[in-house]
């Protein structure tokens, strides 16, 4: 049976839970044993020889690793070599999966996770954390092995949105579902993108489309139909992007999406004469198309225009306006629970963070978006982060956030001048880096 190690206990209480969460999805975590995530030692009376020779070279890798993740993945993986067909190998690939989100190792989580797999083949979160792994190699056998993994978690979401419809016990409601199984049908057509196949990439967005429609993902069909030369289609497409209705607070990506429209069209036709009629149509038709959804959405702090008079929440309950940070460049960092990128990027904000705690010109927020908030206070006691957290409060929906984890930046006056949707942990930090340096050297220019 499956012993924690006692060496360095400050680390596997963190860390040997081992909870592989779940990407996009948002389906929930499970720890890697039943009884609270702590495995039951076995009695010295049921110890083996076997049993006290693999604690004993456990105990000597958490040890010797002081806490250092590689060295520690390296000293898990000796483990495993040496004992292949030990009891605790689910525990020690899962521990290594989790380390390995902390080392910003995607490639390990994409290995390890692969062979956890082997292990427990219908694990949702295991699957959307090799998933997101895989996202970032352009290996074209990790892309088809993707498409396969992703086609398993789209039926296991379905299943399970049917099944707590049909008991009626589910603690989503079905626009979150629709979200979510869309998400997971617009990542997958992500997958068949980068493998080659755009027909069956097409056939996924539309799907994604139908089940939750989005400006994005009406933009990525865009895209794909202009490359098989459908420029009718695509013009189509683009006109719906940019007439979606809804609050943006993202003017540079507005502006990208005008700009194929604008393309195209005056392909089409010569100029531009006649494409503001079609926009207001296209966006009377999209109103009226999602009218019941609209008027459900309603966030709070509805009405509002400037993401600088939102009220958020602390979380003890007390108001947070972001009035307070106007006048200064505000990096915001989107996150859930169930969301195993989070974890991820938050510690790389924490890192980038503490490079900036010289400068009062720069803050930095990390924004809850959980329905359920049951889980975020001990969520965030796992994960030791410094910088302010605090619930979206609907700032989340006036910047129309689809996927976790999703940074941005706000200038002085409240414009996003930079977002990123996921995370890439090869580049996340010197990106922030360096646009968070560009908003504040523009500001100083402005506001010598």
């Amino acid at each position: 049976m499956p012993i924690i190690p006692r060496a360095s206990q400050r680390g596997m209480t963190r860390l040997a839970l081992c909870l592989c969460l779940v990407g996009s999805s948002g389906l929930g975590f499970l720890p890697a044993a039943q009884s609270g995530g702590k495995p039951p030692s076995p009695t010295p009376s049921t110890q083996t020889s076997t049993d006290v020779e693999e604690q004993a070279a456990l105990d000597e890798a958490f040890r010797s690793a002081q806490d250092n993740p590689q060295i520690l993945i390296k000293n898990l993986d000796g483990f495993l070599t040496r004992f292949p067909k030990t009891s605790r190998r689910e525990i020690v690939l899962r521990t290594i999966c989790s380390y390995a989100l902390d080392a910003n190792a995607p490639d390990v989580v994409a290995r390890y996770g692969q062979m956890l797999l082997e292990i427990t083949p219908d694990d949702p979160q295991v699957l959307s954390l090799v998933l997101d792994a895989m996202s970032r190699d352009n290996d074209q056998a990790e892309h088809e092995r993707a498409i396969e993994y992703s086609s398993k978690l789209i039926r296991i979401a379905e299943d399970e949105r049917d099944r707590v419809a049909t008991m009626g016990a589910s603690h989503n409601s079905p626009k979150q579902w629709a979200e979510r199984i869309a998400a997971l049908y617009a990542q997958r057509a992500g997958f068949y993108r980068q493998s080659g196949d755009l027909d069956k990439a097409i056939a996924d967005d539309k799907k994604s489309y139908e089940v939750y429609p989005t400006s994005r993902v009406a933009e990525q069909l865009g895209d794909a139909v202009l490359k098989k030369g459908d420029s009718a289609q695509a013009l189509d497409y683009y006109l719906t992007a940019f007439a979606f209705p809804g609050k943006t607070s993202d003017p540079e990506h507005r502006r990208e999406v005008r700009r194929k429209l604008g393309s195209v069209y005056i392909q089409q036709h010569g100029s531009d004469d006649g494409l503001g009629n079609l926009v207001l149509a296209r966006y009377d038709s999209l109103n009226a198309q999602l009218a019941d959804r609209l008027s459900a959405d309603n966030p709070q702090n509805a009405g509002h225009h400037d993401p600088f008079e939102f009220v958020l929440e602390n979380l003890d309950g007390t108001p947070l306006p972001l009035a307070t940070y106007r006048g200064k460049v505000v990096v915001i960092d989107f996150w859930a629970t169930w969301c195993g990128p989070c974890r991820m990027q938050g510690q790389l904000v924490e890192q980038v963070a503490k490079e900036f705690r010289g400068d009062s010109s720069a803050s930095f927020l990390s924004l809850n978006t959980d329905a359920d908030r049951s889980g975020v206070p001990e969520f965030l006691s796992r994960q030791g982060w410094t910088f302010p957290v605090a619930y979206a409060q609907g700032l989340d929906q006036f910047l129309d956030i689809r996927s976790l984890p999703t940074l941005v930046i706000f200038n002085r006056q409240g414009r996003v001048v930079y977002r990123e949707d996921g995370v890439n942990a090869a580049t996340f930090a010197l990106e922030l880096t360096r646009h968070l340096r560009a908003a504040l050297q523009e500001s100083a220019r402005t506001n010598p």
